[in-house]
């Protein structure tokens, strides 16, 4: 039985998910978390601790992306995280994820998160939206930070489906 290209692209993205956990634990990096496949990569400032990512995941099972694959600004190979995901929408949370991402000098962006305002979808490349999130870590302890980074954060909730139905 011939495989799906669905398949394939998920046995690609493991593959290439599991070269970069053990790249990044030799480092001693932060892993990332989520689903690559899932269409859905968002790339968090550092530092980013426990309590950052805890709140980060809930947030984002509350709108019903669960799956979402989280990674570090940090993590010294987000560009190769970005090809391996060739994510359908990438999302900076936090202007150091956004310089971090506009330090890559990604061939293809059309536009720099830095650049972008927050929480207005924009096309990062001919073929991915980026989405620019203010700093989630003021939201933790502070309610106008909150409501801010809330408010940017509910434009993941509008829009349509990241990858095509059925495609994983």
């Amino acid at each position: 039985m011939a495989r799906s290209p669905a398949e394939d692209y998920r046995r690609k993205a493991e593959r290439e998910l599991d070269d970069f956990l053990r790249r990044l634990r030799q480092a001693a990096h932060p892993l990332p978390s989520g689903d690559l496949a899932s269409g859905l990569m968002l790339v968090v400032e550092d530092p980013a601790g426990p309590r950052l990512l805890d709140a980060l995941r809930r947030s984002l099972a509350a709108i019903g992306l669960p799956d979402a694959y989280v990674t570090h600004a940090s993590s010294g190979l987000l560009r190769q995280e970005l090809h391996a995901a060739d994510p359908a929408l990438l999302v900076a949370v936090g202007p150091g994820a956004a310089r971090s991402i506009d330090d890559l000098g990604y061939p293809l962006a059309r536009r720099r998160f830095s650049d972008a305002p927050e929480g207005e979808p924009f096309p990062w490349t001919g073929g991915t939206p980026g989405l620019r999130l203010p700093s989630l870590a003021p939201a933790l302890d502070s309610e106008p930070a909150k409501r801010r980074f809330w408010r940017a954060f509910l434009a993941l909730r509008n829009l349509p489906p990241l990858r095509p139905a059925g495609f994983l």
